[in-house]
């Protein structure tokens, strides 16, 4: 299978754009509208900072176990399931570092609702992503968007 540069830009550029979108909304709900207490620098460079870290994480594995290795539908659920993982993973590590540092995204106040609203969006992105990387049509998508 040969593989060109661009395999293994996307997956990283792809997770980063979607990570940084996600977080930023996150910011934007979670930290300004319905828990606007606590300093918003702290909490936009916490964002800022899981959103970066979350999709090199996803790219960098993304490379390591799919890109090269699988291909179709085996690649997609492989890249998807790594999405959900890393996603999953982060949620619950961040509910932790909220509840340890004062609750700035409201996991004290609302814990099944901070879980949530990181899990349930994980699964409807991780399946884009997979789509995205490993279908035809996104990959075409991709393409007209510069990825």
């Amino acid at each position: 299978m040969y593989v060109q540069r661009s395999d293994f830009v996307r997956p990283i550029t792809v997770a980063i754009t979607f990570t940084l979108f996600g977080e930023t909304l996150i910011f934007l709900i979670w930290g300004v509208l319905l828990f606007p207490g606590g300093n918003l620098w702290h909490k936009a460079i916490w964002t800022g900072t899981c959103g970066i870290a979350m999709g090199a994480t996803i790219g960098g594995l993304v490379n390591v176990l799919v890109v090269g290795r699988l291909a179709g539908k085996k690649a997609a659920i492989c890249s998807g399931a790594v999405y959900v993982a890393v996603l999953a993973l982060c949620t619950l590590l961040c509910y932790r570092l909220d509840l340890a540092l004062g609750s700035h995204f409201g996991a004290q106040e609302a814990p099944l609702l901070f879980l949530l609203g990181g899990l349930l969006p994980a699964f409807v992105s991780g399946v884009f992503y997979a789509w995205l990387l490993f279908s035809e049509e996104g990959g075409r998508l991709l393409s007209r968007f510069g990825y």
